[in-house]
């Protein structure tokens, strides 16, 4: 498979001492990519050190958000699991805790998937799986919790989360 080039442009930089090329590329399976080349050495430079601090600035975001998804953790199982669980006692088997895991809003998967996940894991550790900081709002909303440490802690997290994709909150 090759790309093959579409078009090639060339434009006035910003800087008005030099010329940026916009170049599209399609390939055998019709899937498109455009691409910029800076022909002017200032512009180039000026590109390379916005890049470096956006690449800085995002790995700072993510060592906080590492930082912040322990500190939840932490927390929350200290806190507030075991009335997590007790949440989900009323309930007689893995079809009901996957509906109640559903209706509460931490659980996406179909049951056949719910089910394929869950093979050989116990309701608890299920329950207690699904205490991620990506459920925490919805959790904190289910059981009422107020408490404004682990709020403030699970909105910046989701700022974090919303400004760079980060791996490491899921």
């Amino acid at each position: 498979m090759s790309w093959e080039e579409m078009y090639r442009r060339d434009y006035p930089c910003k800087c008005g001492k030099g010329t940026y090329t916009e170049v599209g590329e399609m390939d055998d399976w019709n899937r498109t990519r455009d691409y910029r080349i800076i022909n002017c050495s200032e512009c180039a430079e000026k590109a390379r050190i916005a890049a470096e601090e956006e690449r800085k600035a995002k790995a700072e975001r993510e060592a906080r958000l590492k930082v912040l998804v322990e500190e939840i953790t932490t927390h929350f199982e200290r806190h507030y699991m075991e009335e997590w669980l007790s949440f989900f006692a009323s309930v007689r088997n893995k079809k009901e805790v996957w509906a109640l895991a559903k209706k509460t809003g931490v659980e996406s998967y179909s049951l056949s998937t719910f089910y394929d996940h869950n093979k050989g894991s116990s309701m608890e550790s299920y329950v207690r799986r699904l205490a991620r900081p990506y459920n925490m709002v919805k959790i904190i909303e289910a059981l009422n919790i107020n408490d404004s440490h682990l709020k403030s802690k699970v909105e910046e997290a989701m700022d974090l989360r919303g400004s760079s994709y980060v791996i490491g909150f899921y």
